[in-house]
């Protein structure tokens, strides 16, 4: 068998309004239940050149934003012998992939969600042609891409995402994620606009964030908030509780940087702008009762969540604010990953 060919994805990031903070042991899996936003304009977008034949060894060569990276290929060499469970022909395969995003890198906006759920997908496509099988397995997708970081599982699909077990909702799972459906029809399609203040990469990973809650002090507790608010975002999601949704989303976003403070060492990700801009807002919030949320990643930078009704004055208090900031970066609720181009041959 010889088949060769190119295939070109973009996939999206998503923001967390449960927080995914902490994993049991085990492979990628998670504390609690998190929930998500998928959205629609911050991508990642990947080209994977390949050639399956067997007798040959595996290659792989990574290049990001142009340049090559033999960082992220020695991590990807551990992720694909975790899903070469999947993909046999793995091992018998050359791969060259290129990425780049639109936004920036490693700044608390999910980059390793989108990068991850976009390679994920391009090697779900070169399976189905080395297979001969168009089937779309989106839990499949969902899992490999959690395998390699567990927010990417959620960013295969949208445009409201569930990954983890959780006792009010048993569709939900570990290994994959699922879409929430029925939703009331005013979440539908929220703004998000981040409002960026910092682009230097984390001095600190989210990875290595994540080992900070197996001994952390708080790290019950958490589990039992967690869940609690799972329960009632979900309720707020189908309802149109907007006044609930803002309680649990900024709760959430105080409480995991909470938990970072809180963890050996004091991981510390905000800056004082970041500080400066959220009692900018509760305090514009109150003075006109202003439909809108705030929610961050592990970083500095902000996600304002507003629905379309309140655009317009969303948009001029962000205008009129003297708040230090590098930009606005307007983004909205999204579907999930495109398929960019597709070709190959037998050889």
């Amino acid at each position: 068998m010889c088949i060769q060919g190119k295939i070109s994805y973009s996939s999206p990031s998503n923001i967390a309004i449960i927080k995914y903070w902490g994993k049991e042991p085990g492979d990628q899996i998670p504390m609690n239940p998190s929930l998500s936003m998928t959205l629609d304009k911050c991508r990642s977008f990947t080209t994977v050149e390949y050639k399956v034949k067997k007798g040959q060894d595996f290659s792989v060569e990574v290049f990001f934003e142009g340049k090559r990276s033999m960082e992220i290929e020695a991590k990807l060499q551990r992720w694909f012998t975790k899903i070469s469970y999947f993909f046999s022909w793995l091992n018998y395969t050359q791969l060259r992939i290129e990425s780049h995003n639109n936004f920036p890198h490693s700044a608390g906006i999910a980059s390793s969600a989108s990068g991850m759920s976009t390679l994920a997908m391009c090697l779900s496509a070169i399976d189905g042609h080395v297979r001969d099988d168009s089937t779309k397995n989106r839990q499949l997708q969902s899992n490999i891409s959690r395998l390699g970081s567990g927010s990417a599982s959620r960013s295969v699909m949208g445009p409201w995402v569930i990954w983890g077990k959780s006792e009010v909702y048993p569709e939900g799972s570990d290994e994959y994620a699922v879409v929430l459906p029925e939703l009331h029809p005013d979440f539908n399609n929220l703004n998000d606009t981040i409002i960026v203040v910092n682009k230097t990469p984390k001095a600190i990973s989210s990875r290595d964030g994540h080992t900070l809650m197996q001994g952390h002090p708080w790290r019950r507790g958490r589990i039992e908030q967690a869940n609690k608010n799972f329960a009632e975002l979900i309720n707020a999601l189908q309802t149109g509780d907007w006044k609930l949704f803002q309680k649990i989303t900024e709760n959430e976003a105080l409480s995991l940087h909470a938990l970072m403070l809180a963890s050996e060492g004091g991981m510390m990700l905000w800056t004082g702008d970041t500080v400066e801009w959220m009692h900018y807002l509760r305090s514009e919030r109150q003075r006109g009762g202003i439909p809108m949320a705030f929610t961050l990643d592990a970083g500095a930078n902000i996600h304002l969540l507003y629905p379309d009704s309140a655009k317009e004055e969303v948009l001029r208090i962000l205008q009129d604010s003297h708040v230090p900031h590098i930009e606005f970066i307007h983004d909205h609720t999204g579907n999930g990953p495109e398929k960019l181009h597709d070709e190959y041959e037998h050889c």
